[in-house]
């Protein structure tokens, strides 16, 4: 089969290009821009250019494609990226499955995320019957939700299959700009304080969830959901988890809400002083408190599976350890644990 790939420079397009090839599939990659082959640890995706904003461009770029997975998104938090949050994954999306219906695709897996599920106070964990209700809610989420909507709507339209995948907190990589998954992770290594906070969340490795794509684009049912995550953390078991595997101490303190809120203002206005993207936002401080728990029972009737949150970190600190991300004075002060560089050594390099 002739998979195409979009965001397949990005954490999980990448593991997802990969995990095809492995399959034995032929694989291309839809990108913005022109450049060299996107190299995986199973071989290589050649590029085809096209926006996805751009119908007739997309249409060529998947003409021979039987199968179409759709990871391409922007994936941030604050008001400076509402507009582009809203028309790359509302938009785009529907654009693209147009276009790739035109082209004859036979099939395609839209990444969408957990977060159209919803979160409890309580620790709950949520299924895919659940759904975004009366909770905050940053733009990021609502483009998911309206995204899914989007592709339902052209699945009906246009006649082609669509499954949706619903990735939890996706860690590891490669990834070629930090995205605030793998930030969670920098935050605590950057953090003097090595403070947590109330609430929790699901955490998966990327190449779960490579793998678990292609699960669904080759026996997923059409108009389902399939939340493809790992195992439920508190926060304080998060960053623990991630001071013992960098040999930090702690976590200490657990911040309320309303000083979550406060730092992620300060973190904001000191990004902005400095003309790059905060590590932390006050929409998603919003959300302190509350478990993002989720359960992957479905998908894995299929066959999907993750390996523990463990390695799932380690695989994250074994990237971010490398990365430009990472100031020279922090990597300095870290004494990871062995799984780390274990995990260095098998996560699989472009």
């Amino acid at each position: 089969m002739k998979v195409a790939v979009t965001g397949a420079t990005g954490l999980v397009g990448h593991q997802v290009a990969r995990a095809a090839l492995a399959a034995g599939h032929d694989v291309v990659a839809i990108t913005r821009e022109r450049g060299p082959d996107v190299m995986t640890g199973a071989g290589r995706a050649p590029r085809r250019v096209a926006a996805l904003t751009d119908a007739e461009a997309l249409r060529e770029a998947l003409a021979g494609v039987d199968g179409l997975v759709h990871c391409a998104a922007v994936y941030a938090y604050g008001p400076a990226h509402a507009a582009e949050v809203d028309r790359v994954n509302t938009e785009g999306t529907a654009t693209l499955l147009a276009a790739a219906a035109r082209a004859g695709v036979a099939r395609a897996v839209v990444t969408s995320s957990s977060v159209t599920c919803g979160s409890s106070v309580p620790p709950t964990r949520r299924t895919e019957h659940d759904h975004l209700a009366d909770e905050p809610a940053p733009a990021y989420y609502a483009s998911k939700v309206a995204q899914e909507e989007a592709a339902l709507d052209a699945s009906r339209r246009h006649g082609i299959p669509v499954v949706l995948a619903l990735p939890t907190v996706v860690l590891g990589g490669p990834f070629a700009r930090l995205g605030p998954s793998n930030a969670i992770v920098l935050r605590y290594l950057l953090d003097p304080t090595r403070s947590t906070f109330p609430g929790g969340c699901n955490v998966v490795d990327a190449r779960d969830v490579g793998a678990g794509h292609m699960a669904l684009l080759e026996s997923g049912a059409a108009g389902e959901r399939y939340l493809l995550g790992g195992d439920d953390l508190t926060w304080r078991a998060m960053h623990g988890l991630v001071g013992e595997l960098a040999g930090l101490p702690g976590p200490f303190a657990e911040l309320t809400a309303g000083s979550a809120w406060a730092v992620a203002a300060v973190t904001e206005w000191w990004a902005g002083v400095m003309e790059r993207d905060p590590l932390s936002t006050k929409e998603e401080a919003s959300t302190v408190g509350r478990h993002y728990w989720y359960s992957s029972a479905k998908a894995q009737e299929l066959g999907y599976a993750a390996r523990p949150a463990r390695e799932a970190v380690a695989a994250s600190l074994a990237w971010l350890a490398v990365s430009p991300d990472l100031p020279r004075w922090v990597r300095e002060t870290l004494r990871l644990h062995g799984d780390v560089r274990t995990a260095r050594e098998l996560v699989p390099h472009p």
